[in-house]
């Protein structure tokens, strides 16, 4: 959920007696009021699922004379606002594992099954994600690279554009996303889908713009919004997603477990004994 910035409670006090439309944009501004600040009115309109004249009659109720005023100080307020910052290790550690409980029920083994056969058969899997989500990345395309498939990551959009372009379908491309709504993932993805390759969105984003960019989504339990110290959750749920397509890749694909061995072995000789 998003933090307690005075728009935030603003919006909170004024639910009860918004129609069913504004209430509906203004439960998204609480939660993602990042995604506010990125977006112009008639993007945030289909991110939300109202009308822009629905979001315009929101800012004028919340004493603004328009949408960009509202995101103005919407960004303002962001800037100024405390991070979500854990009391103590039990506090953080019960949080991720709450949200792995959640990941369980939101996995579909018949879908990680189908997934991992796709990636048996592919030429290349590549994988997109900027910031932290650039993390995930590289630890996809490396825990891979280690049993033996050809793969890369892109961290940088334009790198990402340059190789979309290149694909077909025999190549498969995760765009990693918490939010689901990060433009120049979003674009990446829609890339590599206009070029054939098979394209999955791993994020937290129900509806967000990846979803719709991508032909297929793996959904992670979502740790809020991206402003300020980036939610540790989804990332963990990210990885664990990726973790299980390997093991379910090495089941259906035999030289897999020798070459994850093999690179063991190479790798043990430049181990300090």
């Amino acid at each position: 959920m998003g933090k307690e910035y005075a728009i935030n409670g603003k919006l909170k006090a004024m639910l009860k007696g918004l129609n069913p439309a504004e209430q509906k944009a203004a439960r998204y501004i609480i939660d993602f009021p990042d995604d506010v600040i990125h977006h112009s009115i008639s993007e945030l309109s289909v991110l939300a699922g109202t009308s822009e004249t629905t979001i315009f009659r929101l800012s004028k109720k919340l004493g603004f004379d328009g949408y960009q005023s509202l995101k103005i100080q919407i960004a303002r307020e962001l800037s100024l606002s405390t991070p979500v910052v854990y009391a103590d290790k039990n506090e953080l550690i019960s949080e991720l594992i709450g949200a792995l409980n959640q990941q369980n029920q939101l996995l579909d083994d018949g879908q990680l099954d189908g997934i991992s056969r796709r990636i048996v058969r592919a030429n290349r899997l590549i994988f997109f994600g900027v910031a932290s989500s650039g993390i995930v990345a590289e630890f996809g395309a490396t825990l891979f690279m280690r049993a033996g498939f050809s793969t890369a990551y892109y961290t940088d959009p334009h790198l990402q554009i340059m190789t979309a372009v290149s694909l077909n379908e025999k190549d498969i491309v995760f765009g990693i996303s918490a939010s689901g709504n990060i433009r120049d993932t979003v674009k990446s993805i829609e890339v590599a889908t206009d070029s054939g390759a098979y394209t999955i969105a791993i994020t937290g984003g129900v509806g967000s713009r990846i979803v719709s960019a991508a032909k297929e989504t793996i959904y992670v339990a979502q740790g809020g919004h991206e402003t300020g110290i980036p939610q540790l959750q989804p990332r963990v749920c990210q990885l664990v997603v990726i973790q299980l397509l390997l093991e379910k890749v090495i089941k259906m694909r035999d030289d897999t477990l020798k070459t994850l061995e093999k690179v063991d072995r190479t790798l043990d000789k430049k181990r300090y004994l």
